[in-house]
């Protein structure tokens, strides 16, 4: 009897040291110190959704008259194509102070080649052709971060803060040189030459502003994105011997980012 009691007792102290292990971990603050340093780097993996914005000219799908003639190669239907590009960069952090911190993001956007815009001619009006441009982009954003106080989650004390960005960006597309190209279907074709120089500004600036949550775990934080990125810079060339740019006023070029930073 006294031996089923005393193996209760230390059934007991086990389940209780048991207990208060896990409620000690549970309670542990990951890296306290993070917060005081001045500056801290990481690197950045994710992708993003790009997609044209361009405004159509008054030439596009003018009205006719009895008496005029109408190019048969004028553009009678135009729309921008969503591209997904794969980025990789670097980040560095500045504490400027507890809740206001600068960080910069230099990030490469490969993609190699991308189908920016789907259009029709008139000549051809069953007929849905591509323009096909080169792109690999240097990204290079500088944003205000302000972040919320830490606090707890999934048990865990002061284990994670959220925060959101404002911001510029500067953009080089490294293959804006290359000549564009006019993709159609292997059954049709075109009335459009397929090759023409480069129809896009290789440069740009823009406006952004994303929002965060950042896990400071043992070793690193994890901090998931999601940024939107507005372009500031008409991108058209305005290249005259080129029909379907010269039914565009302006095109800017908008990204949505889906990134995770790991920082040290």
């Amino acid at each position: 009897m006294q031996y089923l009691l005393r193996k209760k007792i230390s059934y007991t102290i086990i389940s209780l040291c048991i207990s208060s292990a896990a409620l000690a971990q549970s309670g542990e603050v990951f890296r306290p110190d993070h917060d005081e340093l001045p500056y801290y780097f990481g690197m950045s993996i994710g992708f993003s959704n790009n997609y044209l914005a361009f405004n159509r000219a008054n030439r596009f799908l003018a009205t006719i008259t009895p008496t005029s003639i109408v190019d048969p190669n004028s553009i009678t239907e135009i729309n921008a194509i969503n591209n997904l590009y794969y980025n990789l960069g670097l980040v560095g952090t500045l504490r400027l102070s507890k809740h206001v911190l600068l960080r910069a993001n230099p990030t490469l956007l490969i993609i190699g080649t991308k189908n920016v815009i789907d259009f029709k001619v008139k000549a051809t009006p069953n007929l849905s052709q591509k323009l096909n441009v080169s792109s690999s982009i240097i990204h290079l954003p500088l944003a205000f971060k302000f972040q919320s106080d830490r606090y707890n989650g999934f048990r865990y004390a002061n284990l994670m803060r959220h925060y959101i960005l404002v911001g510029g960006k500067f953009d080089f597309d490294l293959a804006s040189n290359k000549a564009s190209k006019v993709m159609t279907p292997s059954t049709g074709f075109s009335v459009l030459p397929n090759t023409y120089p480069s129809v896009l500004k290789g440069t740009d600036v823009g406006a952004e502003i994303g929002v965060g949550l950042s896990f400071y775990l043992r070793y690193a934080t994890i901090s998931p994105e999601v940024k939107f990125s507005y372009g500031l810079k008409d991108l058209n060339q305005l290249n005259t011997t080129y029909p379907l740019m010269n039914t565009l006023d302006k095109v800017s070029s908008n990204f949505v980012y889906f990134t995770i930073h790991i920082e040290n």
